[in-house]
């Protein structure tokens, strides 16, 4: 259960009976000192429930205890294998040491294994989770993910429906909540946990899944047209065979044979060539991909491998024993094979395997242009900032040393005051979320006057801190109003700035300036908690996409706040350079370890790097698919070209005649070109209906184009076309050099 709150994993422990195990967990990041310095680790806050629910024990120690997950009991750390390793060297006295995290002391009790990975692979610390009495009964701050294991028998449609009762009652309870949640769409998504596994990348895997079973198909068609070509030279062989008495059985168990056996030898081949090909691939972002560290040639890729190629090997027999069924033996044995007409029937099947090549192919390539062109829109959108001359990095400052408002400030005010003494700076600024960095922060706000339609629901934009100076240093551009300035701090009156989007969907046609927001009360949506949370809008800039550059992320927009007024113990500093930014990283260090030799400086990136990051995934995606597209539309241009070589190898006798007639060269060509163009004419129409079956699938990964866009139709068509005509030049020339007098003349 994804963006669940600590009250409604209390309440499921009770309701939820299809479930006989449930954990709940997030993630957070945490300072330790590893080799003298402070580093930034991920670490998982789990209930002590979660290892006995993944039935996983640690190598070294032991799990928490149910004890360890009250307050006041929860100061216990397992680490990972491979920070057991960096920290102590594997020493197995580990157990009962003390390790800081942020400050705070933590005791050993456990080591995890070596291959233990739940969810994130990054994550190399758990500590129990432990909840005081008030938020064991808070609901709809949702910031943990909920597991469950299913009892025995049950399903996950009854645990959704179990949890969708305890919902409609816990809504009964807050009626003044009530319509605001049903408006807004509440519900608790429950799915497999593969599906949490994988959500990142489903989009992404669904199109490499289908590129590689469409390439295998062509391939496969491919074959089972060669397969037919010499089958046509064994036709009266296998005919006289049957003739004599053998079954149908025995010769399909010897195209069988023959068939699995060259295709066993092309998987073996084929999982070599993976297997140094993977190599390859990294250099074009796969080990940026998700998950990129599990990709690898193991037992289950070559078990696939092989079953694959048992499949072809059995679909190119069938393919080929179904040609030789197209005639009769007799009628094969009466066959006159100088008519040069050949089997008709035989040809029929050949042109449909070309014609699925073609259509197949044609919805492949599609497929990779709308990949292509979807980067291509993407690189050309405003992200609503600079990316030139920018390096960030993140500070996250611990509870214990840095509890109040004020601290905070002062660390904040004297770290940019570090950085900006750096040499080469020429400005600085600090947020609490830097765009594209990952992390985000979204609250429910409204405009003072303004009202909500029957049916309307609140929105949650994405909520900023910033200080003076951030905008400006990141090119944020101002609309109207101003920035904020140093005296918006907590002693002056509470102010915010809105972007363009929430600007318009809160006072279209009127000037936002000097107007009031305010964060709704759970319980009386329509006011405010008290007098001081009015914010006065003080100025309006463009909007930028935060989370990603489609902008999907971020559909209701973002506000800010300035950071003095709103501290936050987690904030990602931001420098404009005269030079290269890249080479700052050891700088910034220096610096805040001046103000703090305790803080972790981390995460640092230039905005062009981060955006480099954000494109990774579709960067992999787009390659893949064009290399693809390209093998496809290769395989098809052979599937052409073997089709029509053929066609002219067994029509010579009825072209030797043609010529002899009188037809002229040009004519034959025609001929020839002909049945190529009909062909692929034939097999771009199956290939568009192909497309078209596709474009849902399509439609998640691309950005700025249709999932039928007429420039990627029409430039994939021209690229067959033009591939077409080479496949069919050669045969053709064949064709105009066939000597009638020769041909003739044979017996």
């Amino acid at each position: 259960m994804y963006n669940s709150s600590s009250g409604d994993y209390f309440d499921r422990q009770e309701k939820v009976t299809a479930l006989e195990e449930q954990a709940e967990f997030r993630f957070s990041d945490q300072t330790i000192e590893i080799n003298g310095a402070p580093e930034r680790e991920k670490v998982m806050r789990a209930t002590p429930s979660l290892f006995p629910l993944l039935q996983v024990a640690p190598l070294v120690g032991r799990a928490f205890t149910a004890a360890e997950g009250e307050v006041g009991a929860e100061q216990k750390a397992i680490l990972s294998y491979g920070l057991w390793q960096q920290l102590y060297g594997g020493d197995g006295g580990v157990l009962g040491r003390t390790l800081r995290l942020s400050g705070q002391p933590f005791t050993i009790v456990g080591v995890m294994r070596r291959d233990f990975v739940f969810i994130d692979p990054e994550v190399r610390l758990w500590i129990p989770a432990a909840f005081t009495a008030e938020e064991k009964t808070v609901h709809h701050s949702n910031n943990w993910y909920d597991i469950g294991r299913l009892k025995p028998g049950a399903t996950i449609a009854q645990v959704k429906a179990q949890i969708d009762a305890l919902n409609a009652a816990n809504l009964e309870k807050s009626p003044q909540m009530k319509d605001i949640l049903i408006n807004a769409g509440f519900y608790t998504a429950v799915d497999p946990l593969a599906d949490m596994v994988v959500n990142d990348v489903k989009g992404p895997l669904h199109l490499l899944w289908a590129g590689s079973v469409f390439v295998l198909l062509i391939g496969a068609l491919n074959v089972a047209n060669l397969a037919l070509a010499r089958l046509s030279l064994r036709r009266k062989e296998f005919a006289t065979r049957l003739a004599l008495g053998a079954g149908r059985a025995q010769l399909l168990r010897q195209l069988l044979v023959e068939n699995v056996i060259l295709a066993g030898a092309s998987g073996v081949v084929g999982v070599g060539l993976g297997a140094a090909l993977l190599r390859i691939i990294a250099l074009i972002g796969l080990n940026d991909f998700p998950r990129a560290y599990e990709v690898r040639v193991d037992v289950e890729v070559v078990a696939m491998a092989a079953l694959m190629a048992l499949a072809t090997g059995v679909l190119i027999s069938g393919l080929a024993l179904a040609g030789l069924s197209i005639k009769k033996f007799h009628g094969v044995l009466r066959d006159d094979e100088r008519t040069g007409t050949g089997a008709k029937g035989n040809r029929r099947v050949r042109q449909s395997l070309v014609v699925a090549q073609i259509g197949f192919a044609f919805a492949l390539l599609v497929g990779a242009g709308l990949l292509l062109a979807s980067f291509r829109e993407l690189l050309r959108v405003d992200p609503g900032f600079k990316t030139d001359g920018i390096i960030t990095a993140s500070i996250s400052a611990p509870d214990s040393k840095y509890p109040d408002a004020p601290q905070l400030k002062t660390l904040v005010d004297r770290s940019l005051e570090a950085i900006r003494r750096t040499p080469g700076v020429e400005s600085v600024g600090a947020t609490t979320t830097i765009p594209l960095g990952g992390d985000y922060n979204d609250s429910v706000i409204l405009a003072e006057g303004y009202e909500m339609k029957p049916g309307e629901s609140v929105i949650s934009p994405r909520q900023v801190s910033v200080t003076p100076g951030y905008m400006e240093t990141m090119g944020i551009g101002l609309v109207s109003g101003r920035y904020f300035q140093g005296n918006d701090d907590r002693s002056s009156a509470p102010v915010i700035i809105v972007d363009e989007h929430l600007a318009q969907r809160f006072w279209r046609g009127r000037d936002p300036l000097g107007q009031r927001m305010f964060e709704p009360d759970p319980t009386h949506p329509d006011q405010a908690r008290e007098e001081k949370t009015f914010y006065r809008v003080v100025g309006v800039v463009r909007e930028v996409r935060l989370e990603d550059l489609s902008g999907k992320g971020n559909p209701e927009g973002a506000y800010y706040f300035p950071l003095a007024q709103h501290p936050s113990n987690n904030f990602t500093i931001a420098a404009r350079t005269a030079g290269d930014a890249a080479q700052l990283g050891n700088a910034l260090r220096m610096q805040i370890a001046t103000v703090d030799p305790e803080l972790a400086l981390f995460d640092i990136r230039t905005m062009g790097q981060r955006e480099e990051l954000s494109l990774s995934s579709r960067r992999t995606s787009m390659l893949l698919g064009l290399m693809f597209g390209v093998l496809a539309l290769f395989l098809a241009a052979v599937g052409i070209y073997g089709v029509l070589a053929y066609l002219v190898a067994q029509r010579q006798r009825e072209i030797g005649i043609r010529v002899a007639l009188g037809s002229t060269q040009s004519g034959i060509v025609k001929l020839v070109l002909r049945e190529g163009f009909v062909l692929m004419l034939i097999g771009l129409i199956v290939g568009i209906a192909a497309s078209m079956s596709l474009r849902t699938v399509v439609a998640s990964e691309i950005y700025g184009v249709g999932p039928l866009d007429p420039l990627v139709l029409g430039s994939v068509a021209l690229a067959f076309g033009m591939v077409a005509l080479g496949a069919c030049i050669l045969p053709a020339r064949r064709a105009m050099k066939v000597d009638p007098v020769m041909v003739l003349s044979e017996q």
